[in-house]
């Protein structure tokens, strides 16, 4: 077992990662189910192989792979097939894999860009609070690439009539509004636990609660605009292309705090 077979599982999740996305995208253009079960069958075969590529890397480097950017994508992509394909079997519907599983394989191909070379855990970071902080993150941003991606839709079906060919193959507006809606609310809940085990970690590692390093006050910023979206949805009742456009300015600022962030510097740099 070596870190090369870790690598080379994941690059055979890529593939089926690819072919997954050409036929969902192919369901939706023919509103055919049966490709749309195969797209379905290959995203699964994907995500068996993908954890077996985690598994071995894990093993091998004996900690879990959350270390280095490469490592964090890997985790990111794997959250992402697990968030999507949770929608899909919520809503029952697989419309949502027309942009959202071309997503997954965006950040797959990502993933294989980077080096893969393993790191030593610096001592900052061996904590029992290493991994449900960075699996929550994977969880929250991957929700929120999710609901971005269902925001697009959302959009089109806005901006066509009801009697045009995309409008008649998308869900109703107040549908892809809620699906915005559950997606956002289980992001919103990983973000909230981000900060909070981040806040520990930070108590063990640095021992303070909150220093106001750059990747801390942008998860917070974050955090806020979801806060925003959650709060005038829920009490104030903002519905329709309003609510999602904060939805995708939430987005920008969520990978603004993913990767733009680490160009700033301060504790979190590891990241790079």
């Amino acid at each position: 077992m070596s870190i090369e077979l870790g690598i080379r599982l994941f690059q055979i999740a890529l593939v089926a990662y690819l072919v997954s996305a050409v036929f969902y995208i192919t369901s939706f253009v023919r509103k055919s189910q049966a490709i749309g079960r195969m797209g379905t069958g290959f995203l699964v075969a994907g995500l068996i192989v993908h954890t077996a590529s985690l598994i071995v890397r894990g093993l091998v480097t004996g900690a879990p792979p959350f270390l280095n950017l490469y490592e964090y994508m890997l985790s990111l992509t794997w959250s992402g097939v697990i968030v999507y394909l949770g929608l899909e079997w919520a809503t029952r519907s697989r419309v949502y894999g027309l942009l959202g599983v071309p997503l997954i394989s965006i950040s797959a191909l990502i993933t294989n860009s980077l080096s893969a070379e393993p790191r030593p855990v610096p001592v900052a970071l061996q904590s029992i609070w290493r991994v449900p902080h960075i699996l929550t993150a994977t969880f929250a941003y991957a929700a929120f690439g999710m609901a971005f991606c269902i925001s697009i839709l959302y959009l089109l079906r806005d901006m066509r009539s009801e009697k045009s060919p995309l409008a008649s193959k998308l869900p109703s507006k107040d549908t892809l509004d809620n699906a915005i809606y559950r997606t956002v609310a289980f992001g919103f809940l990983m973000e909230t636990l981000l900060i909070l085990t981040g806040a520990l970690w930070a108590q063990k590692a640095w021992s303070r609660y909150w220093g106001w390093d750059s990747k801390e006050t942008w998860s917070l910023i974050t955090w806020l605009v979801y806060a925003v979206y959650l709060h005038t949805r829920m009490t104030v009742g903002w519905r329709g292309k309003k609510s999602v456009i904060l939805v995708m300015v939430g987005f920008g600022v969520a990978m603004f705090t993913l990767f733009g962030v680490n160009l700033l510097g301060g504790l979190h740099s590891y990241a790079n």
